[in-house]
């Protein structure tokens, strides 16, 4: 099981590649064998799943009804964007140009290591979302785990 922690800053190549980096490598499990599936994620960033992280994303996706429009519609838009990525020799993933083009990422990107999941923010979308949830991560926890 991955466990993804820390924020890292980092800049995108010409080839459209970014190191992930190392201390996030290093939480990859072994099962993954560096192998990932990025997708669109949630508030304007882009998820990375490890493999066996994406298992599960998966099994929840299979579990959704084709006969409601609202299942087909998130099947239509999430999965057809995924796409599976391999860390190369250097530790480098290349972020395909519409996942680029979703999360408005130029050329900086921050990485943030979140459990199971990386995402990749843009560093002014993640700032206009911090923006808009103006709460404390201290307000946020009690409301969701009581006091």
């Amino acid at each position: 099981m991955a466990s993804f922690k820390g924020r890292y800053a980092s800049t995108i190549d010409a080839k459209r590649r970014i190191k992930l980096p190392k201390k996030l490598r290093e939480a990859v499990p072994a099962s993954s064998d560096e192998h990932f599936v990025m997708g669109p994620g949630y508030d304007g960033c882009v998820f990375l799943y490890p493999a066996d992280e994406w298992a599960k994303q998966e099994d929840k996706l299979r579990n959704l009804k084709v006969e409601l429009a609202e299942h087909r519609f998130l099947e239509r838009v999430f999965v057809p964007e995924s796409e599976d990525v391999r860390v190369d020799r250097v530790g480098r993933l290349t972020i395909p140009e519409r996942l680029l083009s979703l999360a408005q990422i130029k050329k900086e990107v921050l990485i943030l290591g979140i459990l199971s999941r990386v995402e990749l923010w843009s560093p002014e979308v993640y700032g206009k979302y911090r923006e808009q949830h103006k709460q404390t991560y201290e307000e946020a926890a009690e409301r969701i785990f009581g006091s």
